[in-house]
């Protein structure tokens, strides 16, 4: 059994302006620490946390579902590795978004993949974002602006029937930085 801490990554859902009065980012990061992760550093201000630790998966969970709890929120948690979000990466299916808009690629993390037969706008709606399941994170293309899109998260979340939380590609790109040692 592997007893070296390994690095993880903690993608909160709805972690914003609205939650930080509960729960600050300095706060979250103590307390990881005191839940024995070693080394939290917290990403941008929206609940993406990297840390290490030797604990399995899901006492990590449990431990991150608790810190929720005891400040009053339910917000859902994803974990995943570097070597996890480095794959989610390099499968990109819309590579030119990547590059010509970023920050409107969004990818919505799962905790279990979806229904394959899901890898489509939900029934009904015409668009004209595109979207792509991989694994169990979904890629969503925001041509236009995202926050006037009618392809909301809680949407998203209703047509997978699981909750989920999305990164832009820039804040991805930030993430698996801080997950760099040193």
């Amino acid at each position: 059994m592997n007893h070296e801490p390994d690095t993880w990554i903690a993608l909160i859902r709805a972690i914003g302006g609205s939650t930080h009065a509960k729960l600050s980012m300095a706060d979250l990061r103590g307390a990881c620490e005191a839940r024995g992760f070693r080394g939290p550093r917290t990403v941008l201000a929206t609940g993406n946390v990297v840390f290490r630790s030797a604990q399995p998966e899901a006492e990590i969970g449990d431990h991150l579902n608790g810190i929720m709890a005891a400040h009053g929120l339910t917000n859902a948690v994803f974990l995943r590795r570097p070597a996890e979000l480095r794959q989610v990466l390099n499968a990109n299916p819309f590579p030119e978004v990547a590059t010509e808009r970023p920050s409107r690629l969004l990818v919505m993390f799962l905790s279990q993949p979806p229904d394959p037969a899901a890898d489509c706008l939900p029934t009904g709606y015409p668009g004209p974002e595109r979207l792509r399941l991989v694994g169990r994170e979904v890629f969503i293309d925001y041509p236009e602006t995202i926050g006037q899109s009618k392809l909301t998260p809680a949407r998203l979340e209703r047509h997978f029937g699981q909750p989920g939380t999305a990164r832009n590609w820039n804040s991805l790109g930030k993430i698996l930085a801080a997950c760099a040692p040193g």
